[in-house]
């Protein structure tokens, strides 16, 4: 990892965005002797940048603490152990209206209270997030403060605050996960999943977002409005009504629209799984998730193929696995937790 690519991976750090492996790495880096010099690079760097005419008047020794403060939090945020919450430390808009940290200027939930920043040196005091993280193999039900509920999957990650006290309600997810929205016709409900967000009033609706792979919405109920956000602009991606469903795929720049069954959607929270012509490998991903198991495909052709079929996950991966098996037309071998798929052996008279 070269200077540029340490620089931007803390920025990233700093605005809580990070992976749990990403906060590792950001713990070695600032573990390091030029631990220093990277920060001081980014603080001139952001500064020079994006420096505004508010700030400008604020005396040099006030933002000289304003940096000691905000530098002795971060090294301190970085002797915690990567499953603490690391919050953000400023949210955009408000940054670059105040400039309190004088910062990065990356996408975050509104933490801070800048205007009393700028009545005192105090960096003030964050607003109190939780977090909930499943690891492979592990799912959950989460009640969130206006009795919305979330059916978290496995490998996924859901980021709140705990209460709900400003003109939204907003979340963040990596991962897939079902919403049952409480509705509010007066607070928006946003679910922000990297650049894309996606809003509600009161719905249900299942979300796919997993790092580097397409960006799905799935709605069982009500209506669901899906937008991307790309330097400082709103771009709509699309208005969903029960039954519909959308993908967007930020590396190719492309929106796919298609329909699926509403009972389809519903039916993932309560373990049932339906594939229709679903490549074996992609199906493979989602039982490694659930299941916590590691299933290998010994070939290409294999990989690709199509399969139909419909799953519920209440019984064991063996059994699922014939179930599976019958549908790809293949055969497989488990060793623990490791499952090897392979074409049927044809014998010849």
């Amino acid at each position: 990892m070269n200077s540029e690519e340490e620089k931007i991976l803390i920025k990233k750090y700093l605005a809580g965005n990070c992976s749990l492996q990403e906060i590792k790495s950001v713990k070695d880096i600032l573990q390091r002797t030029d631990a220093q010099q990277i920060f001081n690079q980014i603080w001139d760097e952001e500064w020079v940048d994006k420096i505004t005419p508010e700030t400008n008047n604020a005396p040099l020794s006030q933002k000289l603490r304003w940096k000691q403060k905000l530098e002795q939090r971060i090294f301190d945020d970085a002797a915690k152990t990567p499953t603490e919450v690391i919050k953000p430390f400023y949210q955009r808009n408000t940054f670059w209206r105040y400039a309190a940290v004088l910062i990065i200027g990356v996408v975050g939930l509104s933490l801070w209270q800048l205007n009393n920043a700028q009545k005192n040196d105090e960096l003030p005091q964050a607003i109190a997030f939780e977090e909930k993280l499943n690891p492979q193999g592990q799912r959950s039900k989460i009640v969130l403060p206006d009795s919305s509920t979330v059916y978290l999957g496995a490998m996924s990650k859901l980021r709140f605050v705990k209460n709900f006290s400003g003109k939204t309600r907003e979340v963040e997810l990596e991962g897939e996960a079902f919403f049952e929205v409480t509705k509010n016709p007066h607070k928006p409900f946003i679910i922000r999943t990297g650049n894309v967000s996606t809003q509600v009033l009161g719905t249900s609706f299942k979300i796919d977002a997993f790092a580097g792979k397409p960006i799905s919405v799935l709605v069982s109920t009500g209506k669901v409005r899906v937008d991307r956000h790309v330097d400082n602009r709103i771009e709509p991606i699309a208005m969903l009504l029960p039954g519909e469903t959308v993908t967007w795929d930020e590396h190719l720049n492309k929106k796919t629209l298609n329909s699926v069954a509403v009972a389809d959607v519903l039916g993932w929270k309560e373990g049932r799984l339906f594939f229709n012509e679903t490549k074996l490998e992609d199906i493979a991903e989602i039982l490694k998730r659930w299941y916590n198991v590691d299933i290998k495909i010994n070939s290409k052709t294999l990989a690709n193929r199509l399969v139909k079929v419909n799953l519920t996950t209440n019984i064991s991966i063996a059994k699922i696995m014939n179930i599976l098996s019958v549908a790809g037309d293949f055969q497989y071998q488990i060793n623990g937790k490791e499952i090897i798929i392979k074409n049927k052996e044809r014998t010849t008279m």
